[in-house]
This record gives C-alpha cells, sequence and structure tokens, in this order.
C-alpha cells in the first residue's frame, strides 16, 4: 500500500525477489495504479528478442539437426524446400521473412497442389523449429492455411487381377508378390528380410522391419506364415544363391540370344533396393491397364481381411499402423455388397 510522503506526495512500493520498486505521485489513487501495473510486469514471463540470426546460418543448423534425426527422403525434401525460400527471400534475417512471399512465391509456386502443402509442411516446421529454439516471437507460418485437395481414389487390385499378376510373373517375382499380398508388408520390409533373423519355420511367422519413424529407430513386428506364403519361402530356401543371407535376392543378368550371361547385375546375390519399374512391367504382361504398385498389395492385403469380417484394430496391428484411423483409409470393398443391402429396403407398408 501506498504512503503519505509529506504533504503533497504519495510513496508507492513494490517489492520482489529481494528488490524494491518506489516511486513519488501526486495522489493515492496514482500511487495504487502504479503498484497494480508494476506488479503484472513483473509477474509476466520475460518476452525473449526476435533472432536476428542469418537465414542460411538457421537452415544450415537446421538441416544438420534433420539429418541426423529424419531418414533421407524425408531430408532431401526439407532441403529441397529450404532451398526455395531461400531462392525467394536471399539470406535475410528471420524477423525479415515476409509470409505473403512463402505463401506466393513458395508455396502457390509449386504445379500441384498437394506439393504446395508438402512445401507448407515442410517451412512449418523448420519455423516451428525456429521459434522453439531461437527465439522467434511468431512463425510466418501460422495464418497460412492448406490448400484444398481432391484425394483420387487408390488403386487396390481384385482378385481377379492379383492372380493375373501372379501368372504373369516369373518364380522368384511370383513369391515376392505372395509375400507382399500374404503378409501386408511395405516394400522395403519384405526386401529386407533375411533368412537368419526374420523367418521362423518353426513358429510359422516372419519378422518385418522398418525404420519409418522421427528417430529412424529399427521397430519390428510379427506376421503369421500361412500355407501359400510358408510354401513360397521353401521355394526361395532351395533355389537361394551361396553367400546370401536375403531372402529375395537380386538375379538380375543380362544375356545374349543364345542364353549365355554377359554380365550380371552390380548387386547380383545382394538384396533388392527398390525394383521401382518391376510392377509397371508386370501389369503390362498381364494385361492390366492401370498400372499397380508395391502398396496397392498393401490395401488388397487390408481389404481382404476387411471383407472376411476382421476389426480395424488387429489389421492395424497386422500393417504396422500407428492409430486406426490410418489403417481405415487403407480398407476398400471388393465384394460389392451395397447393392443386395439397399435391395432389402422394402417401402411397402
Amino acid at each position: 500500500m501506498p504512503y503519505k510522503e509529506g504533504k503533497k506526495k504519495w510513496r508507492a512500493k513494490v517489492q520482489t525477489g529481494g528488490r524494491r520498486h518506489t516511486a513519488l505521485l501526486s495522489t493515492r489513487r496514482a500511487a495504487l495504479d502504479w503498484e497494480n501495473e508494476k506488479r503484472r510486469e513483473l509477474r509476466a514471463p520475460p518476452k525473449a528478442p526476435t533472432h536476428t540470426g542469418s537465414l542460411l546460418r538457421v537452415a544450415t543448423e537446421y538441416l544438420e539437426y534433420c539429418e541426423r534425426t529424419f531418414n533421407p527422403t524425408t531430408f532431401r525434401n526439407k532441403r529441397k524446400a529450404l532451398k526455395d525460400l531461400m531462392a525467394v527471400t536471399g539470406n535475410v534475417t528471420l524477423d525479415q521473412v515476409e509470409p505473403g512471399v512463402i505463401l506466393n512465391q513458395v508455396i502457390l509456386a509449386q504445379p500441384s497442389p498437394s506439393l504446395s502443402n508438402e512445401r507448407r509442411k515442410h517451412l512449418a516446421a523448420f519455423f516451428e523449429h525456429c521459434r522453439r529454439f531461437y527465439a522467434m516471437d511468431v512463425s510466418p507460418m501460422a495464418h497460412i492455411p492448406k490448400l484444398v485437395v481432391d484425394r483420387k481414389p487408390q488403386p487396390v487390385p481384385t482378385e481377379e487381377e492379383f492372380l493375373k499378376l501372379l501368372l504373369a510373373a516369373g518364380r522368384h517375382d511370383r513369391n515376392i508378390l505372395i509375400a507382399c499380398a500374404a503378409t501386408g508388408g511395405r516394400r522395403s520390409e519384405i526386401l529386407r528380410m533375411t533368412w537368419t533373423e526374420d523367418v521362423n519355420f518353426q513358429e510359422r511367422t516372419v519378422r518385418l522391419c522398418n525404420r519409418k519413424n522421427r528417430g529412424r529407430e529399427l521397430r519390428c513386428r510379427l506376421a503369421p506364415m500361412n500355407d501359400e506364403l510358408h510354401k513360397a519361402l521353401q521355394d526361395q530356401l532351395a533355389t537361394r544363391l551361396p553367400d546370401s543371407d536375403f531372402v529375395f535376392q537380386n538375379r538380375a543378368v543380362w544375356a545374349a540370344r543364345d542364353g549365355r550371361v554377359i554380365r550380371k547385375h552390380p548387386n547380383y546375390g545382394g538384396r533388392y533396393t527398390a525394383r521401382r519399374r518391376f510392377m509397371r512391367g508386370l501389369c503390362k504382361r498381364a494385361g492390366i491397364k492401370k498400372a499397380i504398385g508395391f502398396h496397392a498389395l498393401r490395401r488388397f492385403f487390408a481389404s481382404m481381411l476387411a471383407d472376411n469380417r476382421e476389426k480395424l484394430s488387429t489389421i492395424r496391428d497386422l500393417l504396422g499402423h500407428a492409430a486406426v484411423s490410418t489403417t481405415d483409409r487403407y480398407v476398400h470393398r471388393l465384394h460389392d455388397d451395397t447393392r443386395s443391402a439397399v435391395n432389402k429396403i422394402s417401402l411397402e407398408a
């Protein structure tokens, strides 16, 4: 409380943390207002100054962090997003980056809305990092919304199309297709499998491992081995190449017309990395007009289980998803039972 200092002055006093703050004011009301304002000022958290470091230096430090944290594909996408930003803004300070420039010259400059949203995501992550660790007041991405994207229906092979793929594939390629459709594994998980660590014929299980997480930790799950997969893996084991532990080995060779091998693939006997053109060529040989990728076999696996009335939580565990909402996007009806369901509705009294 203020107290009177002589006849015409009032002394206001606020003491906190062992420090005293005082002021002389002409009226008691002014002294009370000063004390209240001073208390609010002292209780408020200290305001961090706006970072004035160069965008190039902060982006370089952020990319060094991302290279240790994210997988190589995500790191390359983040680097490209920051490269596009630097091409537009130049090496300015963080507080000089304008949201309108980012929106019009970086995000909307992408050829499609989905790529624009991807750029927005990576830039928003960068400026959020700056806000947390480089004392930015407000991220310039705070008021830039996502663009509306009409998602196209994801291709899912029917049972007939999957049988066509099996008939058109060679011996070892057919075994890869069976492994994908019987486990719902990702392409990288299937091609990374080894005999010593991932295949157990006694317990009839296979182990699927991936690094699809921020820390790039190896996470594994067990998938049951049905009869078709058991038969395919036994065939792979009987024809395996020596000195290689991978289940699906690279057997690519270049041969002459007489069948004589001219040269082998540099990674012959090792593991496949991606096989990017394999499914497109296989669909062409099978007479399937719309190309089907490896990931479509995961949706085929989930849809088959859903048609057999399996729970979404069970399908989630088999696919290795973290949330059921992600699994729900993988489920498509292979058998159209909606027509029969609608036909059961009767309007007669």
